[in-house]
């Protein structure tokens, strides 16, 4: 979910800027100024009927609601007014605002109204907190919204016209009639220059943030060359920069799913070592064991003439993988139960503003990923320098980079690192990747920006990206099914939902393990017989 300010603390912002925005007129200073500790707008003046409401020069009221009333646009609790968009838009003409800002705090206006009221149904005075509705979704259902959310480009387009035409004043018109203030845009411009802010939900920033003035010059310099295009052209590019910006969301969306999932069945594992990992280890001391005895009797029965010896050479090499194994659910079983964080000992995310930290794991995770991906992975610098072996195994290594470490599990449940990947985890994860490729501190992160210089070479750029990115989801998805449907994580997960079982899921351990010991004496006595005949006797390791 993107940072998001609400509605009156932007609002609040713009009042603070009033005695030193370049754009106030001298007879606004006059009529609203500070005197003392009276502030020189207040939030009374929103209404109709305060003394000082404020006011274009015809006499037109900002505000078209009591003063009461207005009070209540910034009382995010039980007791929220939502502003009318006609008071935000003459708002933003009377503090000389550009397009853009103005278009960013309409559309936030409407979202606070469109999301709280009609997606969830929130009603002044009935218990609930706005502020709660506001910032307590989860980003399936803010997804969902703001596919919903479609204010009408064509019903604001002639509002904003209709209002500059009576409050701006003519000097500020050109020569030709047409209006600074909506910089030259037509119907079909505006209605996607509304879309386009609210998929990449600038709508949520404030607007005075560094996100909104990028973004505003960037539209800026685009519809300078879109408007030099046919009308064709404008159409396919407006498709298929539209579907671009949703793919792009909609891969950030399930990578981040991805990391939480690993996560969670990261818990699964730690919690299933706590409760039986003691028996576990002894079953795989004992499935090894039992693999070596058996492969050295074959080894044996097809070759007759090797000594023990012979046999052990072949198979140190073949062993080493399962020790190491062995030596890792050791480790991890003996860190589980000491992984757990009692309240209090680390704030597991608490105190963190949870929107900023999604943002900021997104973008980690978005230049993990592009690292990842084979196709992109073909033209990084070190690329080069790898051997077709170390090729082979890189994808591999740079996956196993994203592992979950021991310090990000243990969080109690309610914290917010129980629940999803640790910014700092991830920014490990890619620190090692780095390392690995050989480039560290290279920047892989792309700017939200359609290359090319001209309208043609951004069509081109966009579809070839689209394409990507398609393939990119699919391959996303799949991954994240695995995670999902992961059978030995979902077959953990139900005996550990059911504690009345672990006492016989201990003794089926003990018991498998048993019968894998019998079965190694067999196999040893098997194997002694054999190598009696070269006049050997095998019995390398101590008794068990």
């Amino acid at each position: 979910m993107t940072l998001y300010t609400k509605l009156g603390d932007d609002l609040d912002t713009i009042v603070k800027s009033f005695a030193t925005n370049p754009a106030v007129t001298e007879r606004q200073k006059q009529i609203w100024r500070q005197a003392g500790k009276k502030k020189a707008i207040t939030h009374g003046m929103f209404g109709y009927d305060h003394e000082k409401a404020l006011a274009f020069d015809d006499g037109t009221t900002v505000g078209s609601t009591k003063t009461n009333n207005a009070r209540r646009f910034w009382d995010y609790a039980e007791g929220h007014a939502f502003p009318p968009t006609e008071d935000v838009a003459r708002f933003c003409l009377f503090m000389h605002l550009d397009l853009y800002r103005t278009l960013a705090l309409i559309l936030k206006a409407e979202w606070e109204r469109f999301f709280a009221h009609d997606m969830n149904d929130w009603k002044a005075n009935n218990g609930a907190n706005l502020t709660d509705i506001l910032f307590g979704a989860d980003p399936h259902s803010l997804r969902g919204a703001l596919a919903g959310f479609e204010p009408q480009g064509d019903r604001l387009l002639a509002l904003l016209k209709e209002l500059v035409s009576r409050h701006t004043p003519f000097s500020t018109q050109s020569a030709n009639g047409g209006i600074p203030f909506l910089e030259g845009h037509t119907p079909s411009t505006f209605e996607f220059l509304v879309k386009e802010m609210i998929m990449g939900r600038y709508h949520f920033y404030a607007t005075e943030s560094a996100e909104l003035a990028h973004f505003t010059a960037h539209v800026r310099k685009e519809f300078a060359l879109l408007v030099e295009g046919t009308g064709e052209q404008q159409r396919v590019f407006s498709l298929e920069k539209a579907r671009w910006v949703a793919l792009r969301q909609e891969l950030e969306d399930i990578y981040l799913l991805i990391e939480n999932q690993r996560l969670k069945n990261a818990h699964t594992q730690r919690e299933w070592l706590i409760a039986f990992g003691k028996e576990q280890i002894a079953y795989v001391e004992a499935f090894l064991d039992h693999a070596r005895s058996d492969k050295r009797l074959n080894l044996k029965r097809a070759n007759p003439g090797w000594t023990l010896q012979d046999i052990e050479q072949r198979l140190e090499e073949e062993e080493m993988e399962g020790q190491l194994e062995l030596s890792r659910l050791r480790t991890d079983t003996a860190l589980a139960p000491h992984l757990m964080r009692r309240p209090g000992e680390d704030n597991g995310g608490e105190g963190a503003d949870p929107t900023r930290y999604i943002k900021e794991c997104k973008t980690v995770l978005r230049k993990i990923r592009r690292l990842l991906h084979p196709d992109r992975l073909m033209h990084h610098p070190s690329y080069k320098h790898f051997t077709d072996g170390q090729r082979e195994r890189l994808q591999e290594l740079l996956l196993s980079a994203l592992d979950i470490r021991p310090d990000e599990l243990g969080y109690p449940e309610g914290y917010l690192l129980h629940d999803m990947r640790s910014l700092e985890g991830l920014k490990n994860a890619l620190s090692r990747i780095e390392t690995i490729l050989g480039n560290p501190g290279v920047d892989t992160d792309e700017r939200l920006m359609i290359e090319g210089e001209t309208l043609p070479r951004k069509l081109e750029w966009l579809r070839r990206e689209n394409r990507i990115l398609e393939d990119e989801i699919l391959a996303a998805k799949a991954e994240l099914q695995a995670l999902l449907e992961d059978e030995d994580t979902t077959e953990k997960r139900v005996i550990l939902d059911n504690p009345a079982d672990h006492g016989r899921i201990k003794a089926t351990f003990r018991a498998d393990t048993q019968k894998k010991r019998q079965e190694i004496e067999r196999l040893k006595a098997e194997l002694n017989a054999l190598l009696n005949r070269n006049r050997r006797t095998y019995d390398p390791e101590p008794p068990l």
